[in-house]
């Protein structure tokens, strides 16, 4: 092949591609000491999670009558709710069972009435608002994309997204490679080469790469020489051949298949990868009809989500080993909660505050917002008392060891105030 040829197919190959500064093929690297990387995971729960119904606000009586009155056929009874160590006033939804080991070792931070001022009900904008930590800011970059940008000299590949596509909060100037399954990436192929030219293909572009004497297209020098790196970091992780460690079982969901191949990620072996953070989406949480079976308030689409959710985590952590609970970080987070009143298809309609889920770290093991600090079910929405961006500011310092420099890139126009969940 002509070398003017080679670089149209190799362009074309690789057009939408995003460049990370990366070497060609490394030696593979074998684990030479115990990792002690501290990790985060975010799950986003998209739909708008019930957090009334996720933390039953029972503990005082007033309150109890009133979650009761306002959904007569959602609220769930005492009977079925948890009662676990982090407050008395909160009655857990019994779909959390899986955790109770986790949030009784004082492991888990619960921080309900969660918000932002003037909060937004569109799904798109409020989403949006917490993955740029800027409400206001529909289309800026990402809050944890933003963070490991802020050191230009820091080593690439600290993210991954485990999806289709990237979610906004991974986006801007930092490259997160974004896959189903990171083991499967491979080589493009332009359509004019046959499967079995594969070989001299990738030989001609790694060649490319290493010498790069056309410096008319630097850019794709760069390029080609990102994803070559990428494809052999990657090329241990194929998630269909993935054994969990420890007896831990995934549920057989999407959101289980996600987390099954976070933990995979977060491992560093069978070579080091040293990930510092996953996103994964669980997605089906706008729950305008059917969000209980009428007559089984513990049953139905939400009790299933939540189930999914705990189920997951605690395969997670019970993967990743026993080190996992102080290294690994799981936060959970929703675009708003739902209306206080059911509406009149066993649902509820978007509201404003929200529940945020803190696992795993140098946990304090607290539940915020709850007692006096309760804001009251009153009207149709539950105010909001603690910002988003402290949960995350919180997590970034007290978890992840970021500084205020790297914090303010982060989480820009806010002042932080400390919640007392981590650190």
């Amino acid at each position: 092949m002509k070398r003017r040829h080679f670089l149209t197919a190799a362009g074309l190959s690789f057009a939408r591609c995003a460049a990370v500064p990366l070497l060609a093929r490394q030696p593979k690297r074998g684990r030479t000491q115990k990792n002690e990387l501290k990790k985060l995971v975010v799950i986003f729960q998209r739909g708008g999670n019930d957090a009334i119904n996720t933390l039953a606000p029972v503990g005082d009586r007033e309150q109890q009558q009133r979650y009761r009155a306002m959904r007569p056929d959602l609220s769930i009874p005492n009977e079925h709710l948890l009662s676990l160590n982090p407050s008395p006033f909160f009655g857990f939804h019994p779909s959390l069972a899986p955790l109770s080991d986790i949030i009784n070792a004082g492991k888990a931070s619960f921080v309900h009435a969660v918000g932002y001022p003037s909060m937004n009900t569109s799904h798109f904008v409020a989403q949006s608002f917490l993955e740029t930590a800027e409400p206001g800011n529909r289309r800026g970059s990402g809050w944890l994309n933003r963070f490991f940008a802020a050191d230009p000299a820091a080593r690439p590949f600290r993210a991954l997204m485990v999806a289709a596509n990237v979610s906004q909060t991974m986006t801007g100037p930092y490259t997160v490679p974004v896959s189903n399954n990171f083991g499967l990436l491979n080589m493009p192929l332009h359509g004019r080469l046959a499967a079995n030219e594969r070989d001299a293909y990738e030989h001609a572009l790694r060649t490319l790469a290493v010498e790069g004497h056309d410096h008319r297209v630097p850019a794709l020098k760069r390029t080609t020489e990102s994803l070559l790196a990428m494809f052999d970091r990657f090329e241990d992780r194929n998630a269909d051949s993935y054994q969990p460690a420890n007896e831990a079982e995934y549920p057989e969901t999407d959101l289980g298949y996600r987390l099954k191949h976070a933990a995979q990620m977060l491992k560093d072996e069978p070579s080091e990868l040293n990930i510092e953070a996953v996103m994964v989406n669980h997605e089906g949480y706008d729950h305008h009809a059917a969000q209980v079976v009428p007559g089984q308030v513990t049953q139905g689409n939400h009790a299933n989500l939540l189930a999914d959710l705990s189920r997951g985590i605690q395969a997670l952590y019970q993967d990743l080993g026993p080190d996992a609970l102080d290294n690994v970080v799981v936060l959970v987070i929703s675009e708003f909660g739902r209306t206080l009143h059911q509406n009149g298809s066993h649902g509820t309609d978007h509201g404003h505050a929200s529940v945020a889920m803190v696992f795993g770290g140098a946990n304090h093991g607290v539940a915020l917002n709850g007692g006096a600090d309760w804001p009251g079910l009153e009207g149709n929405h539950l105010p909001w008392r603690t910002d988003y961006r402290d949960i995350y500011s919180e997590i970034l310092r007290g978890h992840l060891n970021a500084g205020d420099h790297e914090i303010r890139q982060a989480i820009p126009n806010h002042t932080p105030t400390p919640l007392g969940i981590l650190g």
